[in-house]
C-alpha cells in the first residue's frame, strides 16, 4: 500500500511541478497583458486629455470670434450711420452752394474790414454811417454763407476721417476674425485627430482586456487546481507518515516482545539481564 502511495505521490509531485511551471508561464502572460493594457490605457488617457485641451482652445477661440463679430457688427452699423450722415451733409452742401454769393469770401471780408475801418476812423454823417452799417450787414449775410459752408466742410472732413478709420478697423477685425477662425479650425482638427486615434485604439484595448481577463481566469483555475493537487500530496504524505509510523511501532513492539522473551529466559536460568531488558519486562508486566 505504501509503495503504491509513494508511486502516486511521485506522479502527483511531477504533475504539481509541471502545473507550477504552467502557472508561472501564465503569470508572466498576465503581467505582459497587464503592462500592455496599462500602456494602452495610459495612451488613451493622454489622447483624451489632449482632445479636451484642444476642445478648450477651440471653444475659447470660437468665443473670441463671436466677440469680434459683435464688435464688427457695431462698426458696420456705425459705418452705415456715418455714411448716411456724409451723404446727407453732401446734399446739404450741394443745396447750400446754390445760394453761393457772386463774390468770393476774401473779397467780402476785405470790404467789411474797409467799412469797419472807415466807420471807426472817419467822422461820417449819420445817414452815411447808417448806410455803411446796413452795407456791412448785407456783406456779413453773404459772408455767413461761407461760414456755414466751411463749417459743413469741416464736419464733412471729420466724418470722412472717422469713416476711413472705421473702414480700416473693419478690415482689421475681419482679418482678426479670419486668423482666429483658422486657429480654431486648427485646434478642431487636432481634437478630431485625437478622437480618431482613440477610436483606433479602442479595439486594441478591448482585445487586450479580453486576453487579460481570459489569462486571469485561466490563472485562477490553475491556482485552484494546484491548490487541490497540493492538498492531495499533503494528504498522501500524511497517510505514508502514519503508515510508516504504524509499521515502525509494530516492528518496535515485535522487537520488544522478542527481547522480553529472551530476557525472561535469562532470568529463569539465573542469568543477569540489562537495564533495557529490565525496562521492557517491566513495561510488559512480567516482573
Amino acid at each position: 500500500m505504501v509503495e503504491d502511495l509513494r508511486r502516486k505521490l511521485v506522479d502527483l509531485e511531477r504533475e504539481a511541478l509541471c502545473l507550477r511551471a504552467e502557472i508561472e508561464r501564465v503569470e508572466s502572460e498576465v503581467r505582459r497583458f497587464a503592462e500592455e493594457r496599462n500602456g494602452l490605457n495610459s495612451r488613451m488617457r493622454n489622447l483624451k486629455r489632449e482632445a479636451a485641451n484642444f476642445r478648450k482652445e477651440r471653444n475659447a477661440l470660437n468665443e473670441e470670434v463671436r466677440n469680434l463679430k459683435v464688435i464688427l457688427m457695431e462698426l458696420k452699423r456705425e459705418y452705415r450711420e456715418r455714411l448716411d450722415s456724409i451723404r446727407d451733409l453732401r446734399n446739404r452742401i450741394r443745396k447750400h452752394l446754390k445760394m453761393k454769393p457772386s463774390r468770393r469770401e476774401d473779397s467780402l471780408k476785405k470790404e467789411i474790414e474797409e467799412i469797419d475801418w472807415r466807420i471807426q476812423t472817419t467822422p461820417l454823417p449819420l445817414e452815411e454811417e447808417k448806410r455803411l452799417v446796413e452795407r456791412v450787414k448785407s456783406l456779413e449775410k453773404q459772408l455767413n454763407f461761407y461760414h456755414k459752408l466751411n463749417a459743413m466742410k469741416n464736419e464733412l472732413s471729420i466724418l470722412e476721417g472717422r469713416l476711413k478709420k472705421i473702414k480700416d478697423e473693419i478690415a482689421l477685425y475681419r482679418e482678426q476674425i479670419t486668423e482666429t477662425v483658422e486657429k480654431s479650425q486648427f485646434f478642431h482638427e487636432k481634437m478630431i485627430e485625437c478622437l480618431k486615434k482613440m477610436e483606433e485604439f479602442k479595439p486594441k484595448v478591448d482585445e487586450i482586456n479580453k486576453k487579460y481577463g481570459e489569462s486571469r481566469k485561466k490563472l485562477s483555475a490553475l491556482r485552484l487546481k494546484y491548490k487541490k493537487l497540493l492538498g492531495q500530496i499533503s494528504a498522501i504524505k500524511k497517510i505514508i507518515r502514519e503508515e510508516e509510523a504504524r509499521k515502525k511501532a509494530e516492528a518496535l513492539s515485535a522487537l520488544k516482545e522478542k527481547i522480553g522473551r529472551e530476557a525472561l529466559k535469562k532470568l529463569k536460568k539465573g542469568e543477569k539481564i540489562s537495564f533495557e531488558e529490565f525496562k521492557i519486562l517491566a513495561e510488559q508486566g512480567k516482573i
